[in-house]
C-alpha cells in the first residue's frame, strides 16, 4: 500500500476511535502554533491527562497527519504516522497555582519536533484555539451540506486569491451580499456584487489584513452560528462562500 493511502487508512481508523472516545467523556481541541518556521495546526482527542489520537497539518499543504500519543506527569509524546515525533510539555499562565499543568489548566504546549531518524529537531510551540462544537461525520455541518473538504476548498480559493493578488478568484468565493467591518472604527460597507468589491479593493484587502491571512489555516476552523471562521475572526464564510470580512486598523 503506498504511503498516502496508509495514511489516509489510520486517519479515518482514528476519526472512529476519536469519536468514540468523546463519547466517553474525552475532549477533542485545536491548537494553532509552529513548527520551526512553519505555521501548523493540530487537533488532539484527549482527556485532562491523557491524549489518545488525533493529526496535524501544516500551512503550506493543509493535509492533515495522524498522531498517536501518550501524556504523562506534564509530557506529551505524539509520533506521526509517516515519521518524525513531538516531545511536548504544557504550558500555563500560572493561573493553575500549586496544581500540575494538564490540558484543562494550561493554555498550550510546546517543545520539539524530531524527524524519522533523529537528522533534524525543530522548536514546537502551541496554543489552545478551541473546542469544537457538535460532532458527527462532518466538521461543518452546521455551515454547510457540502462535505468538509469541498467546503474547505472554496475557503482555500478566497484564502489563496488574496495571498496572491488574485481579484478574480476572491470575487468569486464570496456570498453576496458581503458585509465588510473595518478598517474605520465604526465603519461598516455593503457590497452586493463582484465589481462593487473590485472598485473598493485598495481598502477592503488591505496590508494589515494580509498580514493577518498570512498567518491563517484555513482548516480545522473554528465555527459559530452556521458560519466557519478565519484566523482570528478576520473572515467568516457560510455555505456559498465569505459572508464578512473584519479590516483592521492600519
Amino acid at each position: 500500500m503506498k504511503r498516502c493511502g496508509l495514511w489516509l487508512l489510520l486517519l479515518v481508523i482514528q476519526v472512529g476511535i476519536a469519536r468514540r472516545l468523546k463519547a466517553q467523556g474525552f475532549v477533542e481541541e485545536v491548537y494553532e502554533g509552529t513548527l520551526g518556521d512553519s505555521r501548523i495546526g493540530m487537533v488532539l482527542v484527549h482527556s485532562a491527562a491523557s491524549v489518545t489520537s488525533g493529526h496535524y497539518f501544516e500551512q503550506k499543504n493543509l493535509q492533515d497527519i495522524p498522531l498517536n500519543g501518550v501524556a504523562k506527569n506534564g509530557s506529551i509524546s505524539l509520533l506521526a504516522v509517516g515519521g518524525g515525533s513531538f516531545d511536548l510539555h504544557f504550558i500555563g499562565n500560572g493561573s493553575n497555582g500549586a496544581q500540575p499543568l494538564t490540558f484543562e489548566n494550561s493554555i498550550g504546549m510546546e517543545g520539539t519536533w524530531t524527524s524519522d531518524g533523529g537528522k533534524r529537531t525543530l522548536p514546537v510551540k502551541l496554543t489552545g484555539a478551541f473546542i469544537p462544537v457538535g460532532g458527527g461525520d462532518r466538521w461543518y455541518a452546521g455551515v454547510t451540506h457540502l462535505s468538509d473538504a469541498a467546503f474547505e476548498a472554496r475557503v482555500q480559493v478566497f484564502w489563496r486569491g488574496v495571498l496572491d493578488g488574485d481579484r478574480h478568484a476572491v470575487v468569486q468565493a464570496i456570498s453576496y451580499p458581503l458585509t465588510v467591518y473595518g478598517p474605520g472604527a465604526h465603519q461598516v460597507r455593503k457590497f452586493i456584487s463582484p465589481a462593487s468589491v473590485l472598485r473598493a479593493w485598495d481598502t477592503t484587502f488591505t496590508p494589515a489584513l494580509i498580514a493577518d491571512l498570512k498567518n491563517d489555516l484555513p482548516h480545522d476552523m473554528f465555527v459559530h452560528d452556521g458560519l466557519a471562521m478565519l484566523g482570528r475572526g478576520e473572515a467568516w464564510f457560510d455555505g456559498k462562500g465569505l459572508k464578512s470580512l473584519n479590516v483592521p486598523a492600519p
